[in-house]
């Protein structure tokens, strides 16, 4: 049985039926000037979130960090923080890359698996599977439809067209985090998460996907924490892009750097702003 089955629910096949019932960076200019096409609503200037937010499992994720941070594993008389090292915890989906257009239209993002999404600022959402072909429409209430890029009601064309954007454009310029990382046998199985929210501070970029997963991207050093809460886990990508996965349990035991410690206190204050955040009245 694949290790996916322990924190995702399962993949099937998407038929898209639904069609007929929903009747360099490039400044996407050119979008703007199509009829026809549906409105994108107004963001909160400083946090994009659905109307009513599943927590998914951030309480769990804060009480871990709470737990590892009073241990202060950085300060062991001897760290062996490669003994807490577990590979069988290596998260199955995380972001490998993003682009912020919310300024305009929204964040667009690239999953581990190649499949692209987009949070747009009207809180809707739309994800292109590996295939290129099967897309899946998030409306502001959470209600899921599955199309074909083939054929999709009018309505969405402007945002399948700023999808391809957001897609070629990450394609083209972007690096890719944890690109070195193979796929293990049964991850193909797994339910695509989305991006329930994000937020960006002065040093980094937070990012909430729905299996409850939370990623930290900083800005200075390219450094990244993704957070499982339902594994106990946590992985590291460090400066030379070498990506490591540790039991939180163990590094609590074992002892880690005083760098992945600080981080780890970074993480559980942009929990707490997780939790404590709520979304703005125009989103509602």
């Amino acid at each position: 049985m694949p290790t996916t089955c322990l924190t995702l629910p399962p993949r099937f096949s998407i038929a898209p039926t639904t069609a007929t019932e929903l009747s360099q960076r490039r400044p996407l200019t050119a979008i703007n000037n199509q009829a026809g096409t549906e409105h994108v609503g107004m963001k909160d200037e400083h946090m994009q979130r659905e109307p009513e937010p599943a927590e998914c499992h951030i309480k769990e994720m804060l009480k871990q960090l709470n737990t590892i941070i009073a241990a202060k594993p950085s300060e062991k008389a001897v760290i062996c923080q490669e003994e807490a090292e577990d590979p069988a915890c290596i998260p199955i989906f995380w972001i490998s890359k993003w682009v912020d257009y919310s300024d305009k239209y929204g964040l667009g993002y690239q999953l581990c698996d190649n499949s692209v999404g987009v949070l747009f600022n009207d809180y809707t959402r739309l994800m292109m599977y590996t295939d290129g072909d099967s897309l899946q429409y998030i409306d502001k209430t959470a209600t899921e439809s599955y199309l074909s890029a083939r054929s999709f009601p009018s309505a969405l064309n402007k945002k399948i067209t700023l999808l391809k954007y957001f897609r070629n454009y990450m394609s083209e310029h972007l690096l890719k985090a944890g690109a070195n990382m193979a796929r293990r046998d049964g991850d193909e199985l797994a339910r695509l998460p989305y991006l329930s929210l994000w937020f960006r501070t002065k040093s980094a970029i937070v990012l909430h996907l729905t299996n409850g997963t939370v990623q930290i991207n900083f800005f200075l050093d390219h450094t990244k924490l993704i957070l499982c809460p339902l594994m106990n886990a946590v992985t590291y990508i460090d400066e030379k892009r070498e990506f490591r996965t540790y039991k939180l349990s163990l590094l609590e035991e074992f002892g880690c750097t005083k760098e992945l410690a600080s981080r780890l206190r970074y993480a559980k204050l942009m929990v707490e702003k997780l939790l404590d955040s709520k979304p703005s009245p125009a989103a509602q």
